[in-house]
């Protein structure tokens, strides 16, 4: 023989049954739902009561003679589960707000608790309360130092927020915990590109896209890095490094104009100016009207004249 029930108790302290059978039988082992739902008022508290009979009384017993019982997920086991469908009434979709209600719960009769931390910080991201979610994350990482999602979730959110420095060492510490987590890998990329740390940030642009050769936003983003790292080599002089990342930069961007010409330049700068025309004839077929390549296109082959004569 075995009880299984379970009741609300109402703010006046009447019981409302929500299930109860008095005389178990291990066959009718189910899940039951209600057909309608069952509204209860705020206040009310949700108990389960069950009993086990193990014993040799109990005609249902399977085990002759009886044996200990332990608790487990087996219908021979001592197994009780009450299993509750929250909703709030009213036409709106409230799920996030009653969510945020039971991760606030839960935080309060266990502090610093990992799931309601994050649960929290990923509930407020996607309501828009970015600066509420930092303190939830933080709070997250702070129980799980080495849970990568966590930390790549908060460094994802500093760097949103302008804090580069601060997020590119939580991406770090995410990818020590999963060298293998690509977005982290992203995110580590575009902060260090934030920080002008162009060769890092190259770098592990360059391992995302050994992972994915597809990532279109990878792709881009190198590009962008190595045009920058080159315009800046150029700018302190050293024009063959410049070179060598700004027609890297072109694997990825052959449509930018603009980075033809500056390329060319570059060559031109070089003394390569056989190399330098072909640049600046591609930034003329992209934009005819990009006056700079126009400009330097002209002293190039006037120089090449001088050359051949």
């Amino acid at each position: 023989m075995c009880i299984r029930d379970s009741y609300a108790t109402l703010p006046g302290g009447a019981r409302k049954w929500l299930i109860r059978i008095p005389d178990w039988d291990p066959n009718w082992q189910s899940v039951y739902r209600y057909k309608e739902p069952v509204f209860l008022p705020k206040g009310s508290v949700v108990s389960m009561r069950y009993h086990y009979d193990n014993s040799a009384a109990n005609p249902r017993n399977p085990n002759r003679p009886p044996r200990r019982v332990r608790g487990g997920n087996q219908a021979t086991d001592e197994m009780a589960h009450l299993w509750l469908q929250v909703l709030p009434r009213g036409g709106q979709d409230h799920r996030m707000e009653l969510q945020e209600a039971i991760m606030l719960r839960r935080l309060e009769k266990y502090p610093g608790d990992f799931t309601s931390q994050f649960n929290l910080g990923a509930l407020m991201l996607a309501r828009g309360r970015n600066a509420d979610a930092v303190p939830y994350l933080r709070g997250a990482v702070a129980a799980r130092p080495d849970h990568p999602v966590a930390l790549n979730t908060l460094g994802a959110e500093l760097l949103s927020a302008g804090n580069v420095n601060e997020a590119a060492g939580f991406f770090a510490r995410a990818l020590q915990a999963n060298p293998r987590y690509t977005n982290a890998r992203y995110n580590l990329a575009n902060a260090l590109a934030e920080q002008q740390r162009w060769e890092q940030a190259a770098t592990e642009f360059r391992k995302v896209l050994a992972d994915n050769p597809d990532d279109s936003g990878a792709r881009q983003h190198l590009g962008e890095v190595l045009r920058l790292w080159g315009d800046e080599r150029a700018r302190q002089g050293s024009l063959e490094e410049a070179a060598a990342h700004l027609r890297e930069s072109l694997e990825f961007r052959q449509d930018d104009a603009v980075l033809h010409s500056d390329l060319g330049s570059v060559l031109a700068r070089l003394g390569l100016i056989r190399d330098a025309v072909p640049e600046f004839e591609a930034a003329l077929r992209l934009d005819p009207k990009l006056e700079t390549a126009r400009h330097n296109l002209q002293a190039a082959r006037a120089r090449l004249a001088q050359l051949e004569h």
